[in-house]
C-alpha cells in the first residue's frame, strides 16, 4: 500500500478511536502490525495525538477561553486544580514507565487483553456507582487511570469517562473532564518525544498530513461521543472492545 494511504488511513483511525473509548493506541498498534507501518510506532502515535489536540481545543474552544481568561471565579479556579491534580499521576507513571511500556507497542497479544481489560472496566461504568469521594481524591485516582491508558489497548477516555461515572461524578462532567484532562497529558507525551523527533525525515509532510486529517475526524467524533454518553449508553462500547481484544488474542 502506497505510504501516503497509510498514513491517511492511520489518521483516520486515530481521529475516530482517540474519543471512542475503544484504545486509539491499540488500534494504531493493531493496524500498523497489519500494514508492515515501519515509523517508529510511539513517536507516530504521538504526532496523530496532538492532531486530535487540536479538535479537543476547538470543541472545548468556548470552556477553555473561559478558564483561561476568567480563571480567578472560583468555579474556574477550583476546576483548573482538579485537572492539575489529576496530572499528577498520570505525568510521574509517563515519566518512570516510559521505557517499559513504549515496548508494549510491538506486543500485538498484550494489546488485546488491554482490550479486554478495558471492556470490564466500560461495563462496569453502567453497573456500579460509589459514593462520590472528596473531588481531589476522585481526581487524583482518574489521573492515575489516565496514566495507566499510555499502555495500548487501554482506552484513555474510556478508563478516566468510566471511572468518573463510576465515582459518581455524573455524565456531562465525566465527559468535559475526561477531554479537557487529555490536554496536558498529550502536551507531557509529546514534550518527553520532542528530541527524539527526526524533523529532517521525509517522512514529517506524511505526518503534518496525518496530524490535520486526525483533528478533523476527531471533532465528529467528539460531537457524536457526547450526545451517546448523555443518552447513558455509554457501556455499549465495551462489548466492541471485549470483541476485538477476543479477537487479537486468538486470530493475530
Amino acid at each position: 500500500m502506497d505510504y501516503l494511504l497509510k498514513i491517511l488511513l492511520l489518521a483516520f483511525i486515530q481521529g475516530v478511536t482517540e474519543f471512542f473509548p475503544v484504545s486509539s493506541s491499540g488500534h494504531l498498534v493493531i493496524f500498523q502490525y497489519l500494514l508492515e507501518f515501519k515509523t517508529v510506532p510511539f513517536l507516530f502515535n504521538i504526532v496523530l495525538h496532538l492532531g486530535t489536540l487540536f479538535a479537543v481545543i476547538v470543541y472545548f474552544f468556548k470552556d477553555l477561553r473561559d478558564l483561561t481568561l476568567n480563571f480567578y471565579k472560583k468555579e474556574n479556579f477550583r476546576f483548573i486544580s482538579y485537572i492539575l491534580t489529576a496530572s499528577i499521576p498520570t505525568a510521574l507513571i509517563g515519566l518512570i514507565f516510559k521505557e517499559p511500556l513504549e515496548k508494549m507497542y510491538t506486543e500485538i497479544k498484550f494489546t488485546g487483553v488491554a482490550l479486554i481489560i478495558c471492556a470490564i472496566v466500560i461495563f462496569f461504568s453502567k453497573v456500579i456507582r460509589v459514593k462520590k469521594p472528596n473531588i481531589y481524591l476522585a481526581s487524583l485516582i482518574i489521573g492515575l487511570f489516565q496514566g495507566i491508558a499510555i499502555i495500548p489497548g487501554m482506552s484513555r477516555s474510556g478508563l478516566t469517562i468510566s471511572v468518573a461515572l463510576i465515582l459518581s461524578m455524573g455524565y456531562e462532567f465525566s465527559f468535559k473532564f475526561s477531554f479537557l484532562l487529555s490536554i496536558p497529558a498529550i502536551l507531557g507525551a509529546l514534550a518527553l518525544e520532542f528530541s527524539g523527533i527526526p524533523f529532517n525525515s521525509e517522512f514529517i509532510p506524511y505526518l503534518l498530513i496525518g496530524m490535520a486529517l486526525s483533528a478533523f475526524f476527531g471533532i465528529m467524533a467528539l460531537s457524536l461521543l457526547k450526545r451517546i454518553i448523555l443518552k447513558e449508553r455509554f457501556h455499549l462500547f465495551a462489548y466492541y472492545c471485549l470483541f476485538a481484544g477476543i479477537v487479537i488474542v486468538i486470530f493475530i
